[in-house]
C-alpha cells in the first residue's frame, strides 16, 4: 500500500513538473542509489523532495530520497551549478534530499522547513534570493565528524572548530557589518573554508618532503 501511494505521489510530481512550463528545466545528472548515472534535464520539487528527470527521448521519471545518492543541475536562472544529495537529518533521523550550500572543511546543507508565504502548488528549484527567505529552510553543518543543526554548531562547536582563525574571522565580520543572521554566517563559513584551504595548501610542500625522507630512510 505504501509503495502504491508513493508511486501515485511520484507520478503526480512528474505531471505537475511537466505542466510547469514557466519553470525552466536545467541540464544535469542523477546518481541513483545503485550507482547508475542518468543525464538529462532536471527539475527539483523542493517541498516534496522529488527530482524529476526528462531524458533525451522525452521520457519523464521521478525519484525520491530512497532512490538516489545525489544529483546536480545548472540553475539557468541564477547561472551556477547546484548540488544535492541524500542525508540523514540529525534532529528527526529521516533521510532527506538536501542542497549542498557550502563545501570544504565544513559543509553546509539545507532543506525546506516551511512553505514560502504566498506559494501554491509544487515549489520547484527554490532558492533564497532575499535574506528573509532563509527562514523557510533548516540549515545543517557537517564539521568533518558529524552532522548537526546550524544552531547547535554555532553554539557548541564553532569557537573550537575555528579557533585557529578567530581574530581573522572576527575582523571579517566587523569589516563586513555581519550580524547573526543565516546569510551572514554563511559568508563567515565560506571565509573560514577559504582560510583552511589556503593553510592546507601551504602544508603540502612540507608533507611531500617528509614523505620523501621516509621513503629514502
Amino acid at each position: 500500500m505504501k509503495i502504491f501511494l508513493l508511486s501515485i505521489g511520484l507520478a503526480w510530481v512528474v505531471l505537475s513538473a511537466q505542466a510547469q512550463w514557466k519553470e525552466p528545466w536545467s541540464k544535469g545528472e542523477i546518481i541513483l542509489a545503485d550507482g547508475e548515472r542518468l543525464a538529462g534535464e532536471l527539475v527539483f520539487a523542493s517541498d516534496a523532495e522529488v527530482v524529476s528527470l526528462k531524458m533525451g527521448d522525452g521520457t519523464l521519471k521521478a525519484y525520491n530520497s530512497a532512490q538516489i545518492q545525489s544529483f546536480h543541475f545548472q540553475d539557468i536562472r541564477r547561472k551556477f551549478l547546484r548540488r544535492f544529495k541524500t542525508s540523514v537529518l540529525p534532529d528527526s533521523g529521516r533521510e532527506a534530499i538536501v542542497e549542498i550550500v557550502i563545501e570544504g572543511a565544513v559543509e553546509v546543507q539545507r532543506c525546506l522547513r516551511n512553505r514560502p508565504k504566498g506559494s501554491f502548488g509544487p515549489i520547484y528549484n527554490y532558492f533564497p534570493d532575499e535574506p528573509i527567505q532563509h527562514s523557510v529552510f533548516r540549515y545543517y553543518v557537517h564539521d568533518g565528524l558529524y552532522l548537526c543543526s546550524m544552531e547547535h554548531f554555532l553554539k557548541k562547536t564553532y569557537r573550537q572548530k575555528t579557533g585557529r582563525w578567530r581574530s581573522k574571522l572576527d575582523l571579517f565580520k566587523t569589516r563586513n557589518n555581519l550580524d547573526n543572521g543565516i546569510e551572514s554566517w554563511l559568508r563567515v563559513l565560506l571565509f573560514y573554508n577559504a582560510l583552511e584551504e589556503e593553510w592546507r595548501e601551504r602544508q603540502l610542500p612540507f608533507e611531500k618532503i617528509q614523505t620523501t625522507d621516509e621513503i629514502t630512510l
